[in-house]
C-alpha cells in the first residue's frame, strides 16, 4: 500500500508537468535527420581513430615479426650447419622395411635375369631402365626424408616406390611366361 501512495503522490506532483502537445508534422523528419547527422558524425569521428589505433598497434606487431623471422633465420642455419656433420639415421621401422623390401626386388630382379635370352632381352632391358628411374626416385626420396625428418608422405612415397619397383618386376616375368607360351605354341605348329 505504500508504494500505491508514493506513486499516487508523484503523480499529483507532476500533474501539471506532463507533454500532452502533439508535436508538428514535420516533427519526424526532423529528429530522423538530426540522427543522421549524429551517426556521420560518429562514423567520421571512428574513421579518424581507426588508423590511429591501428598505427599504435602495427609497430609492436612489427618489431615481434622481426624478431622471429631472425630467430627463424638464426635456428634454420644452426640446424643446416649441424645436420651436415651429423650421420644420418633411420628408424628400426625403416631399415627393417627397407631391407624385406630390398630381398623381394633382388628375389624378383634374379628370376627376370636367370629368364633372359634373344626373346625377352629388349623387355628386361627396358624393365632394368625403368627399374634404375625409380631407384634414383628413391634415392630422391630418402635425400627428402634426410632433410625434413619422418614426414609420413615421404615415407608413404618411399613404400609406394617399393611396391612399383616389385610390380614392375612381376609384369616382367609374366611378360616373359607369355612370350615362352607364345614361343612353344609356335614351334608345336
Amino acid at each position: 500500500m505504500k508504494e500505491e501512495d508514493n506513486i499516487s503522490k508523484l503523480f499529483e506532483r507532476l500533474e501539471g508537468a506532463f507533454d500532452v502537445e502533439t508535436p508538428d508534422a514535420n516533427h519526424e523528419n526532423r529528429f530522423l535527420t538530426k540522427l543522421k547527422q549524429q551517426q556521420e558524425q560518429q562514423e567520421a569521428a571512428d574513421d579518424t581513430t581507426k588508423p590511429v589505433i591501428l598505427f599504435t598497434w602495427w609497430k609492436p606487431i612489427a618489431a615481434a615479426c622481426v624478431i622471429l623471422l631472425s630467430l627463424g633465420i638464426f635456428i634454420g642455419s644452426n640446424v643446416q650447419f649441424g645436420s651436415e656433420t651429423q650421420e644420418v639415421t633411420f628408424s628400426p621401422e625403416v631399415e627393417n622395411s627397407q631391407m624385406y623390401f630390398a630381398s623381394l626386388i633382388e628375389e624378383e630382379l634374379s628370376k627376370v635375369k636367370a629368364a633372359e635370352d634373344e626373346d625377352t632381352k629388349e623387355i628386361i632391358q627396358d624393365a632394368l631402365l625403368q627399374l634404375k628411374r625409380l631407384e634414383n626416385d628413391y634415392t630422391d626420396l630418402k635425400n627428402q626424408l634426410i632433410e625434413h625428418g619422418d614426414d609420413k608422405r615421404i615415407l608413404y612415397a618411399m613404400v609406394t616406390n617399393f611396391q612399383l619397383r616389385i610390380d614392375l618386376l612381376k609384369n616382367v616375368l609374366v611378360q616373359i611366361e607369355e612370350i615362352k607360351l607364345f614361343k612353344n605354341e609356335d614351334t608345336i605348329i
